[in-house]
């Protein structure tokens, strides 16, 4: 029996519906059921601007919080007001990101702050609140629900979704934007009541900064899922059609289809009769340069870019592959990666190949009973 006393809540989240990706799912999903806890939800949160993907669908989910929508002087307001922006290339992306953590910390959201405390405060100012939530990253909303929190005296609770100060995908270009990094976590984790990891090896790092800096922070771990009433869609697919092997996503970083395309070319030249007996199928946005690859690996015609659909649509086509794939790609600190993705893979209860290091993605798989898990750049495995 839930608990009937409606508390209110002040959430912090920068990517939230209509906004799509990863980014936004685990937030929008906490709005969505907080209420049936006993929680009412206020969402502070940044008009749409430029981004990646944009997904209406999502806003389904989010119908009964009240959404209050700030301004923010970040990179992202250069290209309109919800306006979908290309990927850019892996080397562009590393560039930029690399100009954005030397100019910003700790991150180029920062230039939210402003806008979001001022906003904060107008909604706590009215009444009726009874705690403070946020979801990270970006870390600058820490810094924003932290600051709301000391204002108000209201409890503050934070959601790691990545690792912040030893985030394997953030480069600190110099030893003082670590320190500064370092002071930041500290000092919010300190305030909170309490603090959520999505997995084992996050909770582990931040537990262990934590007491190094002579804190005893309240953390716990709060995996990803998924969300069963998000699988009551149709089936994509009929009677007569290729196998099909599915990726659903992005890639950046050290994640890249590039091994899987390989592995795929090689099946393809051992084995030529099943060129047309399947198909590898990308729902999200797949890099230009591994097309390119496909190309001249002579499987373009095997690769069907579905390009970036809204979520129930790309959960009917999970529902509707037969093996469905995922990769992290190696690099320090990818161990403590796990994605969004392979819960929901999870959910359409099919086959899995996961091409992961060790780790804690490996370890989530494992009980699973359905993956087949191989080093991340084994072509041959």
């Amino acid at each position: 029996m839930h608990d009937p006393i409606q508390r209110r809540v002040l959430v912090v989240a920068y990517y939230f519906p209509p906004k799509g990706l990863s980014g936004v799912q685990r937030v929008a999903k906490f709005v969505k059921y907080l209420p049936a806890y006993g929680w009412q939800p206020t969402v502070l949160t940044v008009e749409p601007g430029g981004y990646f993907a944009y997904d209406e669908s999502l806003l389904r989910d989010v119908v009964q919080a009240e959404i209050v929508r700030t301004a923010s002087w970040d990179p992202t307001r250069l290209f309109g007001k919800e306006t979908t922006v290309a990927l850019p290339s892996e080397p562009t992306r590393r560039t930029l990101s690399a100009l954005s953590q030397f100019f910003f910390v700790p991150d180029n959201k920062i230039g939210w702050w402003p806008h979001a405390v001022r906003a904060g405060m107008r909604v706590l100012r009215a009444g009726g609140y009874d705690a403070i939530f946020s979801t990270a990253p970006p870390y600058s909303g820490h810094l924003i629900a932290a600051s709301l929190s000391r204002r108000s005296g209201l409890p503050l609770v934070l959601d790691f979704r990545d690792d912040w100060v030893e985030n394997p995908r953030h480069v600190y270009p110099t030893g003082l934007h670590r320190w500064l990094n370092a002071m930041m976590e500290k000092r919010v984790v300190g305030e909170a009541s309490h603090s959520f990891t999505i997995n084992e090896p996050i909770r582990r790092a931040l537990q262990e900064r934590s007491e190094r800096a002579g804190l005893q922070p309240s953390l716990s771990v709060l995996p990803q899922g998924y969300d069963e009433n998000d699988f009551d869609v149709d089936t994509l697919g009929g009677e007569e059609r290729k196998m099909t092997l599915l990726y659903s996503g992005i890639f950046y970083d050290a994640q890249t289809p590039d091994f899987f395309l390989r592995a795929l070319a090689d099946l393809i030249a051992r084995k030529p009769e099943l060129r047309d007996e399947m198909e590898a199928v990308f729902v999200g946005l797949l890099p230009e340069k591994s097309q390119a690859l496909a190309e001249t690996l002579h499987i373009a015609a095997l690769v069907r870019a579905a390009g970036y659909l809204p979520h129930d649509a790309a959960v009917a086509h999970l529902k509707g592959a037969d093996v469905l794939w995922m990769t992290i790609g190696r690099r320090p600190g990818a161990e403590g990666i796990s994605t969004g993705k392979l819960y929901e893979y999870m959910g359409a209860r099919k086959p899995i190949l996961a091409l992961v290091p060790e780790g804690a993605a490996k370890n989530a798989l494992e009980p699973y009973g359905a993956a087949y898990m191989v080093p991340p750049d084994d072509v041959q495995a």
